[in-house]
């Protein structure tokens, strides 16, 4: 079957219920932040949490989402015009507004993961030719709330007469459907009867496009014509390939205005080394490059100074780049990681340190028992740093239950929970880089493991798996490895191991093959498809036996199955020097 007939699951739903008085708490702390000192990072972190409560109680059809979103609009104008007073009176009417007592929010994409700025949507809202004085701005809830507070605070710095709404379609992601409420009708009407624009707003279109279709074709239901309505979005969809039933054609009706490709980074980045280039730095031939889904890798960049050469990532504007640069700071202060310093606009950087990423090469030539320490120990550091609160694996089964049925793979799988963590997700070997001093370092160690990948929170046990099936242990090395997990730990992870093993090699096929399937005629489609190839062989590979833990002594592997590669790992801390 090609990789274009499978209905694979990759991507995880992230959608979670949180107090909403803890979000208004984090909201207000923002606020009190924004009210001693303000700067364009703090601004991004308030107006983030602001919109992601609007968007909450504007799901629970509170009576508060007026104050909720002057709040948003108010903070969208102070990142625009960065010289206006911060309003008092309208944070404390948010600050006293009454909140859900649960709201269910999901990260934002393209704030957390695609370096999406704000500011990018008020850069085309500036330079978008409109016909009419007066735009009425609809979002696209959740990460539209957001941006179309961005989209009315730009178009009132133009002189006109804007307001906005938000809206929430429903239905299946390929098929979504838009129903305006009396008082959202009530709004477009206002608007036609002045002959206005009107401008809809989110960070997409995903495969389908059907979200953006859905609320287009709501304003032309309720009597605005095509010709006055813009998509404005995160990307130029490519028509052609819209997912939803008739996408082509219906996207031809409006007028779509993408934002602009250069995307907002530090002054210090200057070569781009995202889009799997960074393997060009580090390997000196294609042959050898791991395979890469390179459009969804994080953007990258370096420094040009040879002499103190820096590495720029992505990690998430706000609070979802603080978190990952917090885990980043435990695991560098562990030994583990290289240090981050924090850079604008939602970038972290790290020093460029000299060595190499481990490959399939040095697996070949054997393990140490080094290395298969070194391994154990960063897993059982995780799971000690980084619990979470986690009732099951639901998620994670139908998933694996799913995609085996696709590959029409008969294998039960049983994913036990015992030690939920926010996992690392990455365990290859060229994710390791060997120092030129023979250090073992671990590198992007603080976002997989909370993406919008699978598997999210999940069982330590998955990095467990990831580590035998990516670094390709034999038996005796994956007993190694486990039971020097296990001492570390205290966690005996024999019994669940075998099935965290089966849940990841389904996985990894399923990202490979849908990876290969969007970069269809490149490269890169080789590279996923022979990975691919190397998960299915998998299936087919020994159980993982439990080991018998009577014998207390330091684990060895038996005599003979001692690999050659011989690497110090001593644990020294490096110097500082989308579907809708």
């Amino acid at each position: 079957m090609p990789p274009a007939a499978l209905n694979l699951l990759v991507f995880r739903d992230d959608r979670r219920r949180v107090s909403g008085l803890q979000l208004k708490s984090a909201l207000i702390r923002q606020i009190q932040n924004l009210r001693r000192a303000s700067s364009a990072d703090q601004l991004i972190n308030a107006l983030l949490r602001a919109g992601e409560l609007e968007c909450g109680v504007s799901d629970a059809a509170l009576t508060s989402v007026r104050a909720s979103a002057v709040l948003t609009e108010h903070l969208a104008n102070a990142l625009i015009n960065p010289e206006s007073a911060l309003d008092a009176g309208a944070m404390q009417a948010a600050i006293d507004a009454a909140v859900p007592g649960q709201i269910a929010i999901s990260s934002p994409e393209g704030f957390a993961y695609y370096a999406l700025h704000p500011l990018a949507f008020a850069d085309v809202v500036e330079q978008l030719p409109l016909r009419s004085r007066s735009v009425g701005v609809i979002g696209i809830r959740s990460i539209g709330t957001t941006l179309s507070a961005v989209a009315t605070a730009a178009a009132r710095a133009r002189g006109l007469c804007a307001e906005r709404i938000t809206v929430r379609p429903h239905g299946h992601p390929y098929n979504r459907y838009t129903e305006l409420s009396t008082e959202q009708l009530h709004f477009v009407r206002k608007f036609t009867a002045v002959n206005a624009e009107f401008l809809i707003v989110d960070e997409g279109p995903g495969l389908s496009g059907s979200s953006f279709l859905s609320v287009a074709e709501a304003l032309s239901l309720a009597g605005v014509k095509d010709d006055r309505i813009t998509l404005v979005c995160g990307h130029q969809p490519d028509f052609a390939s819209l997912r939803a039933d008739g996408g082509s054609q219906r996207a031809h009706r409006f007028r779509w205005a993408a934002v602009p490709l250069e995307p907002r980074k530090p002054e210090e980045a200057e070569q781009f080394v995202g889009a799997g280039l960074w393997r060009g730095q580090l390997l000196s031939g294609a042959g050898a490059w791991p395979a890469s889904w390179i459009s969804s890798e994080r953007l990258k960049y370096l420094t040009s100074n040879h002499s103190h050469r820096l590495l720029l990532k992505f990690i998430g504007l706000g609070h979802y780049g603080e978190k990952v640069f917090e885990r980043e700071e435990q695991i560098a202060g562990a030994g583990f990681g290289l240090v981050p310093r924090r850079q604008a606009h939602g970038f972290a950087s790290y020093d460029w340190i000299p060595g190499r990423p481990m490959s399939c090469a040095d697996v070949n030539d054997g393990l140490t028992e080094d290395v298969l320490r070194r391994l154990a120990a960063y897993c059982a550091f995780r799971a000690e740093t980084f619990p979470v609160e986690l009732t099951g694996l639901e998620a994670q089964r139908q998933m694996a239950d799913h995609n085996a049925q696709q590959m029409a793979l008969d294998v039960p799988i049983r994913l036990q929970l015992e030690r939920p963590v926010i996992a690392d997700g990455r365990m290859q070997p060229h994710e390791w880089l060997c120092t030129s001093d023979g250090h073992l370092v671990k590198t992007d160690c603080g976002s997989h493991g909370d993406d919008h990948f699978f598997p999210g929170a999940t069982d330590i046990a998955w990095d467990l798996a990831g580590a035998i099936v990516e670094w390709r242990m034999d038996d005796a090395q994956a007993r190694f490895f486990l039971e020097t997990y296990r001492r570390a730990s205290g966690d005996d992870p024999s019994k669940r191991i075998e099935d965290f093993v089966t849940a990841y090699t389904i996985f990894r096929r399923a990202y490979c093959l849908m990876a290969a399937n969007a970069l269809q005629g490149t490269d890169e489609q080789a590279r996923l498809e022979r990975a691919a190839a190397y998960y299915q062989a998998g299936f087919s590979r020994r159980a993982y036996t439990r080991q018998d833990h009577s014998q207390e002594e330091e684990p060895k592997m038996a005599k003979g199955e001692r690999p050659r590669c011989e690497i110090t790992v001593a644990q020294t801390v490096i110097p500082e020097s989308r579907v809708e």
